[in-house]
């Protein structure tokens, strides 16, 4: 190529940049995914409020705005300065480029109208004769409603995870993939309201099954087995909470189920919280079996998933079966204590892990208010792993909190006292009225301010 045409070639390059930031603005603002997804390269990230790649990824945050309350964009990039990579250069045209631009942003956040400053550092390539994002990366600078003025709102980078309940702006790297296919079961009365049941770690969906027989003529019941446990895959990590809640979800999605009751015992309980922290139109009521806001000794979990991946689940079960079981439940029950430690030696150890890290960076106490679907919290009141005190905690937390302490159950209460868990679900999952619940033998407990024990 002449200088001339090299030259030609760069300009015709940087306004096709341009182009491409346009086509963002209007495909965001129009909330039209699919273009905004490809828009860029199969690899493609964004860095922001989250980290993700990939275009199920991409579509999942961006789709998902609207969830987290920003329901209205007018999306300004202004001020574009494109560096051209010479190096990457194909027969003297431009291939790459990185790209800085302001960012104007009036929104509409929970009804209110807001303001966002900020800038982007992107990286592009030309692919097939197109531009693509291959990494996009957005920073704020300013975040507030309007009728607050600019000094309120001014704020660093590390103050926005603060700020946006999406995440950080400098974050915590989440490399979103599909769905996992969570294997399932389905039982019940087809046309009930659905129950979604969800499992501890190391278990399988029979984790339920006397609860299953003892609910079919209620619900229609939906089991599932977590990431390498049971008949579900176990993808490469890293998991996250969220990640898992979000499996539930498609998992629902699936099934065409809009709204359901959702009862979880252990990691189980913790996911139930994050879907209603990060779906919360999806669920009716929710029950959180033996679970926390935040596990024991977070710093341990690591620890565990790292021995897991090299001496295998089978190294748990001596230390697990002194955490799940009393010793009267292995006297009286040693048939069914074995059949659930065969569940977990039977458990990938990828699969474990994976759920083993996500439980150890797990911590919602500050977003328990949050949770306003109404909340039944049931503990072991011999439960090592989460005492009490800790289940306490959740139902103090949430908007609408009910409490109750099943005296003499460990950690999987609900194999332990098989009938009054039960119950317990039965009456607060259909004898919902009017924002409190019926607890049997407890009365009625309204904001986690007064405990049942049975």
């Amino acid at each position: 190529m002449t200088t001339a045409e090299q030259r030609l070639a760069r300009l015709e390059a940087i306004e096709e940049i341009r182009a491409l930031d346009a086509r963002y603005c209007r495909a965001l603002d129009d909330g039209d995914w699919d273009t905004l997804v490809s828009l860029f390269t199969d690899d493609g990230e964004f860095v922001g409020l989250r980290h993700v790649r990939g275009p199920v990824g991409l579509r999942r945050f961006f789709a998902g705005l609207a969830r987290e309350g920003l329901t209205s964009f007018w999306h300004h990039v202004s001020n574009l300065e494109v560096e051209l990579d010479d190096d990457d250069a194909v027969d003297g045209e431009p291939a790459a480029a990185r790209v800085h631009s302001l960012l104007w942003q009036p929104c509409v956040r929970d009804g209110v109208p807001h303001v966002a400053a900020g800038r982007y550092d992107d990286r592009v390539v030309r692919l097939d004769g197109a531009w693509r994002y291959r990494r996009k990366r957005v920073s704020f600078d300013y975040f507030a409603p309007l009728a607050d003025g600019w000094e309120k709102g001014v704020f660093s980078v590390e103050d926005a995870a603060a700020t946006f309940r999406t995440g950080a702006s400098e974050p915590e790297v989440e490399f979103v993939h599909a769905p996992i296919d969570l294997a399932h079961r389905i039982d019940g009365r087809e046309g009930a309201p659905v129950l979604v049941l969800g499992p501890s770690l190391g278990t399988d969906l029979h984790l339920f099954d006397e609860q299953v027989d003892a609910l079919a003529d209620d619900f229609r019941i939906v089991r599932y087995d977590l990431p390498g446990h049971g008949a579900s895959p176990a993808p490469a990590g890293p998991y996250t909470m969220a990640g898992l809640a979000r499996d539930v979800v498609a998992l629902l999605d699936r099934l065409d189920i809009d709204r359901a009751h959702y009862a979880g015992v252990s990691i189980g309980g913790a996911i139930g919280q994050q879907i209603a922290l990060d779906h919360p139109g999806r669920l009716e009521t929710l029950t959180v079996i033996a679970s926390a806001a935040r596990f024991a000794e977070p710093s341990s979990w690591p620890a565990r998933a790292q021995e897991v991946r090299a001496k295998g689940t089978a190294a748990m079960i001596t230390s697990r079966a002194g955490v799940w079981f009393t010793h009267d439940f292995v006297r009286t029950r040693n048939e069914e204590a074995v059949r659930l430690l065969r569940m977990l030696g039977a458990t990938d150890p990828e699969g474990y892990a994976g759920c083993c890290e996500a439980i150890g960076a797990f911590d919602v106490r500050r977003r328990l208010a949050e949770i306003t679907v109404p909340t039944l919290v049931i503990a072991g009141g011999a439960d090592p792993a989460t005492p009490p005190e800790m289940a306490k905690i959740v139902a103090h937390g949430v908007a609408d909190g009910r409490y109750v302490v099943i005296d003499g159950a460990a950690h999987l209460t609900n194999v332990e006292a098989p009938g009054r868990v039960t119950a317990l679900v039965r009456s607060f999952a259909s004898g919902l009225r009017g924002g409190t619940a019926p607890i049997p033998g407890g009365g009625e407990i309204r904001g986690g301010r007064r405990a049942s024990h049975s």
